[in-house]
């Protein structure tokens, strides 16, 4: 069989339910006829954590037998030691190993084995960060697996590994998103980042309450967008060279509301050190401020934006108020190098390239980028 038995109907179960719904049951069923078995189970470890997650079609492992085998029987497993050392992508087939006189007196076998109506088992432990395998069962009447089942098994579990190992990194990027949000809900201004499609990925509770209402921005198939035809384009073309344009610096616009007052919008190419930054390809990150407000950059929001120390917000901050670098040196007591160096890892953590640039950074923020009252 020169392309395996992993077709579209696999894929797409693996890929939509099991990727995107957390359902893993369409394609491990799928996977038991594919592979001409009875059974076939993914579990993984959980690092740091005292239990394993454990998914399976239920034809044979279901509740108890996996409490069984947690509880007793995987200490007497024959199959571990081999299979841990064979390590990461090493294919164990038990019928290579343990023939019949074997299974006869071993009390894995006989006493579990037998229990849930299993005999030959293909096993693989999956690459990836994470400690997981993927199981496939077969009954005495079934027959041991073949070669070619082998190829097979091995195609399937190279899409069940990818499928687990990307499942893992989005549930944790949807983790740090959550924790970003919350931690970011308290800030007196809107804040989101998009990823390089321009969706929103994150948007803490100012920006979600702004772009919920009847107001001058709003959500547009997944996406910012002004209400007023002739600024919302103007809007677009500062994110569509925020994402693609080689300059870092930032942009600002006003957006008139009905009261007379403005939306200060902030929009900057998000730097991949900044830890607002939605993933590897190039995103954005806009801030929405109230013109009306008054007061000055709050060393906080410099931290969590670009994880810059507090030492650097600082000097971010002193040189955005039009302070030299000679200046900021003299008045901490510090080199002149030892201020540039400092200064370098603030341009590299912001994403732009000059003092310059780093002072039109800060003099662009919107205005309730401030100080709470009475702080």
């Amino acid at each position: 069989m020169a392309t395996g038995p992993v077709d579209g109907r696999f894929l797409e179960e693996l890929y939509d339910a099991a990727l995107h719904d957390g359902d893993w049951a369409p394609a491990l069923r799928l996977s038991t006829e594919l592979l001409n078995c009875a059974e076939v189970t993914l579990s993984a470890v959980n690092p740091g954590l005292d239990f394993v997650t454990y998914e399976t079609t239920g034809k044979l492992c279901g509740e108890e037998a996996r409490e069984r085998y947690a509880l007793h029987y995987g200490g007497l497993d024959p199959k571990l030691g081999l299979i841990a050392a064979g390590g990461s992508g090493y294919l164990f087939n038990d019928s290579a190993y343990f023939d019949d006189a074997f299974v006869a007196r071993d009390p894995f076998y006989q006493e579990y084995t037998r229990w849930i109506g299993t005999r030959h088992t293909l096993d693989i432990r999956l690459a990836g960060e994470r400690e997981a395998y993927f199981c496939a069962m077969r009954t005495a009447g079934q027959g041991p697996f073949q070669p070619a089942s082998e190829r097979d098994f091995a195609r399937i579990a190279g899409h069940v590994g990818r499928v687990h190992a990307l499942k893992a990194r989005l549930g944790e990027a949807q983790a740090r998103a959550w924790q970003a949000e919350v931690a970011l809900d308290g800030l007196a201004y809107g804040l989101m980042a998009l990823d390089g499609a321009g969706r929103a990925v994150l948007v803490n509770a100012r920006a979600r309450r702004l772009l919920a209402g009847r107001g001058e921005l709003e959500w547009r198939h997944g996406r910012i967008a002004a209400r007023a035809p002739a600024v919302d384009r103007e809007l677009q073309a500062l994110l569509e060279r925020a994402r693609t344009g080689a300059d870092l610096a930032a942009s600002s616009m006003r957006i008139p509301r009905a009261d007379g007052t403005s939306w200060i919008v902030w929009i900057v190419r998000a730097p991949a050190s900044s830890p607002l930054s939605p993933g590897a390809a190039p995103g954005v990150l806009i801030m929405i401020g109230d013109s009306e407000a008054r007061g000055r950059v709050r060393q906080g929001d410099l931290i969590k934006i670009y994880a810059l120390t507090p030492a650097e917000a600082d000097l971010a901050l002193t040189l955005g108020a039009g302070a030299t670098l000679r200046e900021v040196a003299a008045e901490r007591g510090v080199s002149y190098a030892t201020a540039r160096s400092q200064l370098y890892a603030v341009l590299e953590k912001t994403g732009v390239h000059r003092q310059a640039d780093l002072t039109r950074l800060i003099a662009g923020l919107p205005g309730a980028i401030l100080d709470d009252p009475g702080s």
